[in-house]
C-alpha cells in the first residue's frame, strides 16, 4: 500500500512540475521582439469599484496598444501592451518601432523606442 501511494505521489509531482513548467515558459521566458507601433487607446485608469482613479485630484490614464510582434527567428505574436498609468502618459509615437522581450502571452521588459536600422532586416521585411 505504501508502495503504491509512493508512486501515485511521484506521477502527480511529475505531472505537476511538467504543467507547471508549461505555464512558466509561455507566460514568463520571453525572446527579443520588434513592432511597429500603431495608434494607442487612450483609457481613463479606474479603481476596481468602476469608480475614476485620482491621484491628489488628478484622473490617471494609460494607453493601450495591440502589438504584432516579430522575433529575431521570424515568428509573429499577437500580443497587447498598456503603458503605465500616470496623469499625463507618453504615448509612443505611430509609425515608430519598438523593441521588448515578449513571451507568448506579455510582454516582460520594454518596450522601447528603436531607430529603422538597428532592426534585423529579416525582421524588418516582415513588420513593413
Amino acid at each position: 500500500m505504501k508502495k503504491a501511494f509512493g508512486v501515485v505521489f511521484l506521477l502527480v509531482v511529475i505531472v505537476l512540475g511538467f504543467f507547471g513548467y508549461q505555464y512558466w515558459n509561455s507566460t514568463y521566458n520571453g525572446v527579443e521582439s520588434y513592432a511597429k507601433v500603431t495608434q494607442g487607446t487612450k483609457h481613463a485608469s479606474k479603481n476596481n469599484d468602476g469608480s475614476p482613479y485620482k491621484v491628489n485630484g488628478k484622473q490617471y490614464y494609460y494607453y493601450d496598444y495591440e502589438f504584432t510582434w516579430v522575433t529575431k527567428d521570424g515568428q509573429k505574436r499577437e500580443v497587447g501592451y498598456e503603458s503605465g498609468e500616470s496623469a499625463n502618459p507618453t504615448e509612443l509615437q505611430p509609425g515608430s518601432y519598438v523593441k521588448a522581450t515578449v513571451s507568448e502571452k506579455r510582454v516582460i521588459k520594454g518596450p522601447e523606442v528603436v531607430i529603422k536600422n538597428a532592426i534585423p532586416a529579416s525582421v524588418l521585411s516582415k513588420l513593413e
